[in-house]
């Protein structure tokens, strides 16, 4: 279930960018899975920032919030603060995460523990690498598709590399919202790891992901619902 929580965020973070080729606007959208409906919006702050909110409410079983706060400089991802709070029947799971440029470090909490971790050169948030990686895709020409990408994402206290295999041939997806042909993206494991995580991306939504399967202790599949522009 907790992968579940975490990859949601994926499929919102491309959907606010669905009806804008040029630029991100503030957005809200449902997601639908098996533990309920999440509720994402994008916002735009008074400071130019920009804030992505995921509220999840699975009655006594599941509620969970995370944030994050960035500033997005010519199409590149720079993330600033991070909190996550989440209970899965009685136990509770809590973090944060200040990444502190000038300095080069990100400060954390985990739940108890706490630390500091060095800044590596485009880091992204928990949140933003799956922005970055739409945004990415937006900038890409049909024939220029590649077959891989990598990015160095900050997770729980460590930066590590994060690389996706992509089919470059589009194949048919059905969502709530219609049928679209899209791009499959499948994020790589450690060698031997049972992990398996899936992600579809449509052109013709702007290559918003649409779909999303994730298997680690169960299998879950998401979907994107519904989707509206703010203002």
């Amino acid at each position: 279930m907790k992968n579940l929580l975490k990859i949601s965020l994926f499929l919102i973070l491309s959907s606010d960018l669905m009806a804008s080729p040029g630029a991100i606007k503030p957005s809200k959208a449902t997601l639908e899975s098996n533990v309920g409906e999440m509720e994402v919006e994008m916002k735009l702050l008074d400071n130019g920032l920009w804030k992505l909110t995921s509220l999840l409410d699975g009655g006594s079983i599941v509620k969970r919030e995370e944030s994050e706060i960035f500033e997005l400089i010519e199409n590149q991802i720079k993330p600033l603060n991070y909190s996550f709070n989440q209970r899965i029947l009685f136990r509770k799971n809590k973090a944060s995460a200040n990444f502190d440029w000038e300095n080069q470090k990100v400060s954390f909490v985990e739940n108890k523990d706490s630390g500091e971790v060095d800044l590596l050169p485009n880091v992204l948030g928990p949140s933003s690498a799956s922005l970055q990686l739409r945004l990415d895709f937006r900038n890409l020409k049909k024939n220029n598709i590649p077959q891989q990408i990598s990015y160095n994402v900050y997770w729980r206290g460590t930066v590590k590399t994060r690389t996706y295999d992509v089919k470059t041939v589009t194949e048919s997806v059905e969502t709530p919202m219609g049928v679209y042909e899209a791009y499959k993206v499948t994020r790589k494991f450690d060698e031997g790891s049972e992990r398996s995580q899936i992600f579809w991306l449509a052109p013709e939504l702007d290559y918003s992901v649409i779909k999303i399967y994730d298997k680690n202790e169960r299998e879950v599949e998401i979907k994107i619902k519904n989707f509206e522009e703010i203002g």
